[in-house]
């Protein structure tokens, strides 16, 4: 379930309530180019010297995956809530 209401998004977003549909999809096209390019990162660099950066990389992957799951997941709230 989400946290926030509407508003409390729009006005983290910056827009009104009726450009937050778009808004959020905006944030959501964002959010997916930045996760394929972690996953392209931690691909370069699986079986690299330093398993500290490999770790690093596999744990930022991760946790932008569960980021992602939370986007579209709001995404898809606020478009059943205000499309």
């Amino acid at each position: 379930m989400r946290v926030g209401t509407p508003l409390e998004w729009a006005t983290t977003l910056g827009v009104g309530p009726d450009d937050l549909p778009a808004a959020s999809r905006v944030v959501l096209r964002g959010a997916v180019v930045i996760d394929e390019a972690i996953v392209k990162l931690r691909t370069t660099f699986h079986g690299c010297p330093d398993p500290e950066l490999e770790k690093g990389l596999i744990q930022l992957e991760h946790q932008m995956g569960r980021s992602l799951d939370q986007i579209e997941d709001l995404h898809a709230e606020i478009r059943k809530e205000l499309d």
